[in-house]
């Protein structure tokens, strides 16, 4: 229960480091929670800030999934435990982090990005694939929203296909909140007025 709990706490304090905050305020000096739609995503600093902006921010948010995953696998090779287990509960434990930091007021992201980064440190072909939906469907549609939600969401369909028991709990959490944290996003898209990629308002 030790290994458990230290992978909750170090994974929880990973997912609690807001790239798009700490980029915002350098790059821009402003705190992203005050600009656009005030999410602290890379979505709202891609919209807000630019691509360049955007990517960091991106980039920032899939490491820490990744780290945080890495951590509990040395953590429960050393200790001697399921890494596995230690693995999953890292990626529940980093996302909520990300979602709800407490050190910025549980005002945190989406997800997503952390998500796919936790993922590909368990399963690349699954995160890869998850990805690869998401692309489309912004391309095809582009929305953003719309990707990113349909795209989480086929990661418990994966998991189900490969008969991955542990895996579904842990996408089907990924999946749940991820469609909570964009459920003002799902009702503009069914009343028509969700903003689509690029446009400015």
């Amino acid at each position: 229960m030790l290994v458990y709990l230290i992978i909750i706490v170090v994974a929880y304090l990973l997912g609690n480091i807001s790239t798009s905050y700490i980029v915002a305020k350098r790059l821009a000096g402003v705190d992203i929670r005050t600009q656009g739609s005030g999410n602290a995503g890379s979505t709202n600093v891609l919209r807000t800030m630019g691509k360049k902006a955007g990517a960091l921010t991106f980039g920032g948010d899939v490491l820490k999934g990744v780290v945080a995953v890495g951590f509990a696998r040395i953590l429960a090779y050393y200790m001697k435990s399921d890494q596995v287990t230690c693995a999953y509960i890292a990626v529940v434990a980093v996302v909520i982090g990300h979602n709800w930091p407490a050190f910025l007021g549980f005002k945190g992201g989406k997800g997503v990005a952390t998500s796919l980064g936790s993922m590909l440190a368990i399963n690349p072909v699954l995160a890869l694939t998850c990805l690869a939906a998401f692309i489309i469907i912004v391309l095809v549609s582009k929305y953003v929203s719309l990707g990113s939600v349909l795209g989480m969401c086929l990661s418990p369909v994966l998991m189900l296909i490969t008969h991955n028991t542990k895996g579904i709990w842990v996408t089907l959490f990924l999946s749940a909140s991820v469609i909570y944290t964009h459920r003002a996003n799902i009702k503009r898209l069914l009343n028509g007025t969700e903003r689509k990629l690029g446009e400015k308002k």
